[in-house]
This record gives structure tokens, C-alpha cells and sequence, in this order.
């Protein structure tokens, strides 16, 4: 059983649909085949592998892979869609507004066949060839709920315009912002006299937005501030004439999420005097935070010269007043970053107390960077105290401190599984500034929730007994005297980014300059004492 020295090897080759024994002098699979003359096409596979050394009474096996391709069309089925209108009653019947009709689409298919058996289709191309029409139904929700009459102004975006109820929901004003917004940036100045947005630049097909101003009196027009890619801008609380914004960039990448993170921060006044030259300051070039591609969330003290920042795994304060780099930023707390195995990154939402004292947060508890455990937190800037204040909050909790100094509210989402509250539906609750007094007031208990997972979810009215937020994609107003929630918008446009004003500076009109209102560095509340339960 031997040829010039090497060992024959007994064996055992199906090919084609043919079993053979054969015995070789050959040492891999590869040379076997080449001595058979089996010829192995591109798509065939070899079992064992061509590189495999032979032993005795091994089995090979070479199984025929082809392809071929098909063409063939599919019908696409039109989609109901309901259509709520106030100018029907709930008693009406149903109406077609518009017949439905299927589209079709081509669809390419690649299928696979094994030793002549098909084992797979793959669709490897779609073309659409007539697009769908949805059939639209409308539905009668009866008359409008009623008006409610408010103090101040308050604007949300509503289908990609900006609207404006001035102290009243009666008469809504659609301003003239000039395009699509993003909902980047939206907010109204802190005497409610501006309004700062993002729209969606006209050649961006991802991430791309500029950065406008305009007046909420009649027939304002905008004005384009000369800065695009914004991830996040606000006005300062407590200046007015000028105004100081500050605002943070990003670079438009093709890869997800659709932008990289500058982790800047300019600042700069602005005036709606024509003369006013807005000239933009960097405040800080960089910050190698962790994931800064995503970049990070800010929010202005009430006093206007500190920023709280957040990042995925810290949370701190800038100092605006500062002149030296080491004297600008101070953590206040790390933990540890939620790793969402996505391309997005959770960041805290931050809000601050009326008097600029304390800071209130949701962080990321324990060691484990996936465990849902996410815990509300109340910090004291001017000390070392930090308190505990919700135990379990979940991850959209989106504190919000009430604006108005003589309240002491802090209202905050909160997650109906903790297990899971990045999916779970979440409760708007209420509590005062030192954790006690917790309770839900929205929706009554027992009842569905379906609250946005953006933290401008909700905005404190002026006076501080009303609350404005999104559920179900429209909006709400709730008295906290009288526990009563009002739907304001009643339609399929949905709505978002609720922004009231005044706040802040606005709050204490008249005053003509930031000299006349001095920081405030002896705050007056009494700090946060009790740990909500997790029950």
C-alpha cells in the first residue's frame, strides 16, 4: 500500500450525485480533486475545506452551488388612515375623503440552488413602479374642547411650523419662520419677545440646520444668525438688551448618527437693533468627553453666568464669567455611561432650581454599563451636598424645576417598568423641591400613557401652577390648582417643543440692563432631605 515512499489513503468522494471509494497518494483535499479531475466552479463548496490534509477514510463532499435571477412585480396595498376633525360630531358616520388604490413595485430576486435544489430567495433590488394612495377616512372628535386663557406666550412646533398662542389657546398664530424646523433648537427669549430656532437646510439630506431669530410680534420676519450646524442653542435668562445666546456645533458625517460633535461652546449678543453687529465668541475650542460624537446637553443657571453640561458618563458646571481655562469647568459627578449598543448615546436632561442653587439630573446608577437603573439626583453647586432623590426614575425622566421663584415644584416622567424604561410607558409626577409630596397628575391612574422621550417634552407656565406638555402627540395644559388637564390641539399634526415665556429676567420686567439684576450667590433654599421609594 505504499508508491515511492508515501502511505495510499482510502476514502470516500461524493460529487454530482455520485459516491466513489477511491484510494490516493495524495495529501490535501485540493490535490485529490485535481487528481479526479473534479473542477470546483466559484460558488461550489467543498466539505472539509481544500487546505484539509487527508487520513483515512475521510468522506468529501463537493456540492454544486448556482444562481439565477428573477424578475417579477408585486402589488402594493393602500394603507386606511383616519382623519380627526372637530367639524364633525362624534355621532357622524365615517366618510371617505379619498379612494384608496394599490401601487406596485418590481422586486429582483436571487435565488440559490444546492446540487440542484433551491434553498433560498433572496431579494436583492426594489423598484417601485407606482406609488400607493392611501384611502383617508374622517372621523368626528365633536366641537373644540373650550379655550384656556394663560399668562404670557407659549409656542410649539406643529408640522414643521412654529406656533404662537398669545395668553389665550383661543386665536393660534402660525409665524413666519421661513422653512422646516428640526426641533434642534426652539425656544422663546426670556421676556417672550423672541423666538430662537434650527431649520433643515434645503440641500442637506441628513444631518444640516442654520440658526434664526424671529420677533413674535405681527409680521415679524426672520433673521438668520450666519451659524449652520447647531446640536444646541438657548438664550441667557437673564440678560436682555442685547440678549446672549450660547450654542455648540457639529460636523454633517455619512455615517449614523449623521453628525460628529464639535463639544465647543460660543457665546454671543444679539439685538434686534438693525445696527447690532453679532459677533460670536468661543468660549471653549474642544472637550474630549466619552462618545462625544453625540455630543452633550447644557442648560443656563437662572443668574445667566453658569452653563450646567452633561456628557454620557459626567455631569458638571461651566463658568461663563471665568477668563482662565482651569477656572471654566467643574464636575460635579461621574458615573458610569449607559452603552446602548446603538448609535446613539443617552445623555442626563438638567434643570436648575429658581434660584440658581441646585442642579437636578437623572444619572446612570452601578457598575454595569448595560443595567437599567437610572436614579434622579438633586445637587448643590455652592457646597458638596448631593441627595438622592428618586430611586429608580428610568431613563427619559427629563426632571423639569418650575421657573417661577415662589413655586417649589419639580415635575419629571416616570418610567412604569424600571426594568425596562427605555421601552416602558412613562407617568408625568409631581413633587416639591426636597423629594416629598410625590404623585402622579397625568394621566388619571389605570389609564395609558404616551409621553415623548424628548426632554422638551413640557414647559412651565410664568405663574408656576400650570404646566404645558405633549401627550399623545398633542398638547396639554394642566392647572395645578384645579388638577385639570385641557387638550389644546385635537388633530392628526402632530405636536412638539412646548416653549413659555417669561421666564427668568422676563419674569422680573421692567429692568433695561443684566446690571440691574446682580447674581444671585446667597440662595435661599432649604436643601433636598428624603429618597423617594421605589414602590
Amino acid at each position: 500500500m505504499s508508491q515511492n515512499g508515501a502511505t495510499a489513503v482510502p476514502l470516500t468522494l461524493q460529487v454530482d450525485g455520485q459516491t466513489f471509494n477511491l484510494t490516493t497518494n495524495t495529501a490535501t483535499v485540493r490535490e485529490l480533486l485535481a487528481e479526479a479531475g473534479v473542477e470546483v466552479g466559484e460558488l461550489d463548496e467543498v466539505d472539509p475545506p481544500l487546505f484539509t490534509p487527508l487520513t483515512p477514510e475521510i468522506t468529501i463532499r463537493v456540492i454544486r452551488v448556482s444562481e439565477t435571477v428573477e424578475i417579477t412585480e408585486e402589488i402594493i396595498p393602500f394603507e386606511r388612515k383616519f382623519v380627526r376633525t372637530d367639524t364633525m360630531s362624534a355621532d357622524d358616520p365615517p366618510q371617505i375623503v379619498q379612494a384608496g388604490q394599490n401601487g406596485t413595485r418590481e422586486i429582483t430576486i436571487r435565488i440559490v440552488y444546492r446540487d440542484g435544489q433551491e434553498v433560498s430567495r433572496i431579494r436583492t433590488n426594489e423598484v417601485t413602479l407606482e406609488q400607493p394612495q392611501d384611502e383617508l377616512v374622517m372621523i368626528g372628535i365633536g366641537a373644540n374642547r373650550g379655550n384656556v386663557d394663560f399668562s404670557g406666550n407659549l409656542a410649539i412646533i406643529s408640522g414643521g411650523t412654529a406656533v404662537l398662542m398669545r395668553g389665550s389657546t383661543a386665536v393660534p398664530e402660525t409665524l413666519n419662520t421661513g422653512g422646516n424646523l428640526d426641533g434642534r433648537v426652539f425656544s422663546l427669549s426670556p421676556d417672550g419677545s423672541q423666538l430662537l430656532y434650527t431649520r433643515v437646510l434645503t440641500d442637506s439630506s441628513s444631518f444640516g440646520n442654520s440658526l434664526w431669530v424671529i420677533g413674535t410680534q405681527r409680521g415679524a420676519r426672520p433673521q438668520e444668525l450666519g451659524i449652520e450646524n447647531v446640536l444646541w442653542a438657548d438664550w441667557n435668562p437673564n440678560r436682555l438688551s442685547p440678549y446672549q445666546i450660547a450654542y455648540t456645533t457639529a460636523n454633517p458625517v455619512d455615517q449614523p448618527p449623521g453628525w460628529e460633535a464639535n463639544n465647543d461652546l460660543w457665546l454671543a449678543d444679539w439685538s434686534d437693533d438693525a445696527d447690532f453687529l453679532f459677533e460670536p465668541s468661543q468660549f471653549i475650542d474642544t472637550y474630549p468627553a466619552l462618545n462625544g460624537w453625540w455630543g452633550g446637553n447644557y442648560a443656563w443657571s437662572p443668574d445667566g453666568r453658569l452653563l450646567a453640561y452633561a456628557y454620557a458618563n459626567e455631569v458638571g458646571v461651566l463658568d461663563t464669567f471665568a477668563t482662565e481655562n482651569a477656572f471654566k469647568r467643574r464636575q460635579l459627578q461621574a458615573f458610569t455611561a449607559y452603552n446602548t449598543l446603538a448609535d446613539w448615546v443617552w445623555v442626563p436632561t438638567l434643570s436648575w432650581s429658581p434660584d440658581g442653587r441646585f442642579l437636578a439630573l437623572t444619572n446612570h446608577g452601578g457598575e454595569d454599563d448595560r443595567a437599567m437603573l437610572f436614579n434622579s439626583w438633586v445637587f448643590d453647586i455652592f457646597s458638596s451636598l448631593n441627595v438622592q432623590l428618586i430611586d429608580q426614575t428610568g431613563m427619559w425622566g427629563h426632571l423639569h424645576w418650575v421657573t417661577n421663584p415662589n413655586q417649589s415644584h419639580i415635575a419629571f416622567l416616570r418610567t412604569a417598568d424600571p426594568v425596562d424604561s427605555l421601552r416602558s410607558n412613562y407617568t408625568l409626577w409631581l413633587m416639591d423641591q426636597d423629594g416629598s409630596n410625590a404623585r402622579q397628575i397625568y394621566p388619571p391612574l389605570g389609564e395609558n400613557s404616551a409621553f415623548p422621550r424628548d426632554r422638551h417634552f413640557m414647559a412651565w407656565g410664568p405663574s408656576g401652577q400650570d404646566i404645558a406638555f405633549i401627550f399623545d402627540d398633542d398638547l396639554f395644559i394642566m392647572n395645578l390648582e384645579t388638577n385639570i388637564a385641557t387638550q389644546i390641539t385635537a388633530d392628526d399634526t402632530p405636536a412638539s417643543q412646548p416653549t413659555w415665556a417669561p421666564y427668568g429676567l422676563g419674569l422680573r420686567l421692567p429692568a433695561t440692563s443684566n446690571d440691574d439684576i446682580p447674581l444671585n450667590l446667597a440662595p435661599t433654599l432649604t436643601p433636598p432631605r428624603q429618597v423617594l421609594p421605589t414602590e
